[in-house]
Formats: C-alpha cells, sequence, structure tokens
C-alpha cells in the first residue's frame, strides 16, 4: 500500500511539474512574441497618440489577439507556475508561499484590466464612431492616460513575483543559484525600467532575461525528476 501511495504522488508531482514546464515555455513565448513585436513590427505602438492609431488602423482585430498574449496569456501562465513551484515544496515556507501565489494573482487581474481596456478603447477606434480626427485624437489620449497610469501603478506585480520567487526558490534549494540571482535581477531591472526613464534604453535587456529565465525553468521542469516534498519526506 506503502510504494502504491508512493507512486500515485510521483505521478501526481510529475504531472504538476508538466504543467509547470508547459506555462513557462508559454511565458517565454509570450514574451518572444512581444518582443518582435516592439522592435520590428510595431515599434511605435506605445507612441500616443499617432503611434497607436497607426498601429489600430494597421493590424485591427491581429492588435486584440497581441493585447491577450502579452497580458492576461502570461498572467495565467505566471498562476500555473507559480502553483508548481509552490506545491514541490521541499522545506516549509507556508507564509512566503502565500505571499507568491497572492502576488500572482494581483499580477492577473492587473493583466485581465490592462486587456479589457486596451481591447474596448481599441475597438471604439475601429469602429470609428468618431466625427473628425481631432476627436479621434482626442479620445486616444484620454484613454491611454488611463493606461499609462495603471501601467505605472500596478505592471511591476511580475517583476516582484519574479523576486520573490526566486528567493523562494533560493530557500528551497531548487535549480541553480545562478538561475535564482538572474530570476532577482531581471525582476528589479524591471521595475527599474518601468519607474525611471533612464533605464528604458535597457527594456529589451530586462525582456531577454524574462525570456531566458522561463525557457531555463521551463527546460528544468520538464527533463528534472519531482524533487521529494516536505510533506513526503514528513509521511517517511
Amino acid at each position: 500500500m506503502l510504494a502504491k501511495n508512493t507512486a500515485t504522488a510521483l505521478m501526481t508531482q510529475g504531472r504538476i511539474q508538466l504543467q509547470g514546464a508547459i506555462a513557462a515555455f508559454t511565458c517565454a513565448a509570450c514574451f518572444i512574441i512581444g518582443a518582435v513585436t516592439l522592435k520590428w513590427i510595431a515599434p511605435d505602438i506605445y507612441v500616443f497618440p499617432e503611434g497607436r492609431l497607426r498601429v489600430i488602423e494597421q493590424y485591427g482585430v491581429l492588435l486584440h489577439v497581441w493585447h491577450f498574449i502579452i497580458f492576461p496569456l502570461v498572467g495565467l501562465s505566471v498562476l500555473f507556475l507559480n502553483r508548481t513551484l509552490v506545491k514541490q515544496t521541499t522545506r516549509p515556507l507556508g507564509g512566503f508561499s502565500t505571499l507568491c501565489t497572492l502576488v500572482a494573482y494581483v499580477a492577473l487581474c492587473h493583466d485581465i484590466a490592462m486587456f479589457t481596456i486596451e481591447t474596448l478603447s481599441n475597438e471604439l477606434f475601429l469602429q470609428q464612431h468618431f466625427e473628425s480626427h481631432q476627436q479621434l485624437t482626442q479620445q486616444t489620449m484620454t484613454i491611454y492616460s488611463v493606461l499609462i497610469k495603471l501601467r505605472a501603478s500596478t505592471e511591476w506585480g511580475i517583476d516582484v513575483w519574479l523576486c520573490l520567487m526566486n528567493v523562494y526558490l533560493l530557500f528551497q534549494r531548487r535549480f541553480h543559484p545562478i538561475l535564482q540571482i538572474l530570476g532577482i535581477a531581471v525582476g528589479v531591472l524591471g521595475v527599474l525600467v518601468l519607474f525611471n526613464s533612464s533605464f528604458h534604453y535597457l527594456e529589451f535587456t530586462y525582456l531577454s532575461g524574462m525570456i531566458i529565465w522561463f525557457l531555463s525553468v521551463g527546460a528544468w521542469l520538464a527533463i528534472a525528476n519531482p524533487p521529494p516534498t516536505h510533506s513526503d519526506t514528513q509521511g517517511t
């Protein structure tokens, strides 16, 4: 009976770890799509109002898909990855894991709010319910002033999660310390890029670091055996 329970627990841990690997790879893919879009496809998407209006008029519904990828899909993937990492607990850190999960939920809520506002506002522009280009431009500035304030207040949610999760992983002795140091550095850089314009030139360094971290964690989860959890060791 004990062997059967152990085998079942290992299968469950393996399934959870596979879900985490998929979530990590999904996050990396989303950041790659975002970086390619910002670098080559629509570099003026955050230039208000002319750049945003050009992108809306040129790409239309595809812009909705892009916003879904870089906001809700990233948030959901981070939440699933968080679930995998906190469930594979090798040391008792219940309070810290709860904090990581709470920040992941906050980041997801922010991403859903951003996606909703971006989609509804873009749809208004697509429908051309305006009498003149001047009115269209004014409406653009009004709506995107709200978006800019949202980014300045809560977009750092995933960056904070990245810092907290990598501290958590250091305590858990998961992966390699270099990977945790990279994650913390990328999270701190993300906050600096968001709040200090003098760091904006490091935006693609930040995105590259995010991609490397998620790809590394995904590969590690995909190929490594599930670790013995704290509850397993207590049970034995």
